[in-house]
Formats: C-alpha cells, structure tokens, sequence
C-alpha cells in the first residue's frame, strides 16, 4: 500500500514537470496602440508559470506616423484609473528609427534572480498600461494619456496548468484519489487481490496523467 501511495505521489510530481515543460511559450507584443489586439474592449493575454513575454517597441520608417510610449505594471486599481504616479516605466519606446528594437522580456516566473522584476502566481491577473499621450513630449506623462483615449492597456492571467479541469473539478478530482487509497488502506487485502489492484491503479494513474496533459 505504501508503494501506491509512493506512485502517486511521483506521478502527481512528473505531471506537473511535463506540462510546465512541455507548455512553455513565448509570446511577442507589439508595443503600440495601432496593435489591432488592443483595440478589444478589454484586451486579456493568457500565459502559465515557465512563459516568456517580449514587448517590442516598434519600428518606424520615415514615412509613417510615430508614437512615443511607455511600459507599466500597475495595480488593479491604477489600471482602471489609467494613473502610473507611483511607478517605473518597465520600457520606454523613445527610438522609433532604430533598427535594433527595445524589447522587455518578461518571465513568468514565482522566482526570478533579479531584484527589480516582478514575480508571478498563478491564478492571479497583473495589469499592464501606457499613460503616455504618443508624443515625445508627453512620454512620461502619468495619467490617462493612450491608456483613456486608445483603451492602451493589457490584463495578463497567469492560468493553472491543467487545461481539462477547472479549479474546482481538480480539487474534486484529487480528493477521489485521495479517499480511493484512505479506504484502499482499511482493507485487508491477499496477495492475488493486491497485485490486481496494484495494476488496476498505476493504469488509472497513467491514464489521467496523459489525459491532463494533453
């Protein structure tokens, strides 16, 4: 019994590190309010722990119109209110003809070695905004700016890792596993019964551990 136990454990442990590994991505966003993704009446990126975001400052020819902004993570609040007083600019897009684009890569990480990124958890939101008004002059402008007139803000949900199962139905799904090897433990089982059983459940462990995953 204590074996299955062990086997469960260790499958719940290697599902998780599968599907961290195996989802891992890399988004690229175009930092600038002509971005048609944010002209959603609320823009919302969906990302999990072990992604990478790359904000781009865009790149600009002669040519064409140019907007000068900024890059913050704000509060909830400061997000609704458009207001950056309080903080600084993540990235600063303020080289429109420069061929080597700015770019901020951000982790999507509980554990970063750096003392000034932010750190993320899942199941939480983290609001980004530009207050900028798109002139060189009001780059650093604090409140309202593109975020009001051109709605320039960003929503990222850190997700759970599980894709089939809502929060509440892992939970459930967990506390049936759960109460299976509590009960599985009160009986007194013979070794033709146990080895059938043992089979029984490592093939079920197996099978929602591809089924999650996948």
């Amino acid at each position: 019994m204590l074996r299955l136990i062990y086997l469960y454990l260790l499958l719940n442990f290697i599902h998780i590190s599968f599907c961290q590994i195996r989802r891992r991505q890399n988004y690229q966003i175009e930092w600038n309010s002509s971005n048609t993704f944010f002209q959603s009446k609320l823009p919302v990126l969906n990302v999990r722990l072990g992604d990478t975001i790359d904000f781009l400052c865009p790149y600009y020819n002669q040519s064409l119109p140019i907007e000068y902004n900024t890059l913050y993570l704000v509060s909830e609040i400061d997000y609704n209110l458009c207001f950056t007083e309080n903080y600084q600019p993540l990235l600063q897009c303020d080289q429109p003809y420069n061929s080597e684009r700015l770019i901020y890569t951000l982790s999507i990480s509980k554990y970063l070695p750096y003392p000034n990124m932010p750190e993320f958890l899942d199941g939480h939101s983290y609001y980004f905004i530009s207050t900028s008004n798109g002139e060189k002059t009001g780059i650093n402008q604090k409140f309202d700016g593109l975020c009001r007139t051109k709605n320039f803000r960003l929503i990222i949900d850190v997700q759970k890792y599980y894709r089939h199962y809502s929060k509440n139905e892992n939970i459930q799904y967990h506390t049936k596993i759960q109460k299976q090897l509590s009960n599985q433990t009160n009986k007194q089982w013979s070794s033709s019964s146990s080895k059938r059983l043992s089979s029984s459940f490592v093939f079920l462990l197996l099978y929602s551990l591809l089924y999650l995953c996948s």
